[in-house]
């Protein structure tokens, strides 16, 4: 079976029309009324993705400048072996 990816940003009626299909879905005890929590969603996985972002550069950027795998990874909240598989492969593009 073939899927497809779902997409990163959705405009403001794009979310509409989804909520307005889950309220026009029959009462099966799930219904979403309002769009609000689906554009805190949107912003909550926008940010997401801009600190993982933020912190791919500044891991790759403390390793440019020595700071070795087990410092990052302790800054991180992870073990030596956790930050260097992450982020290695990309400090080899």
């Amino acid at each position: 079976m073939k899927t497809t990816k779902h997409p990163t940003e959705l405009t403001d009626d794009e979310a509409a029309a989804i909520v307005g299909s889950f309220d026009d879905a029959p009462d099966d005890g799930y219904v979403v009324t309002e769009q609000d929590a689906l554009m805190e969603l949107r912003a909550a996985a926008a940010a997401r993705r801009d600190a993982e972002s933020r912190i791919e550069a500044a891991a790759l950027r403390a390793h440019r400048d020595g700071a070795s795998w087990g410092i990052i990874g302790t800054q991180l909240g992870m073990t030596r072996q956790g930050a260097r598989q992450r982020f290695e492969r990309l400090s080899n593009t």
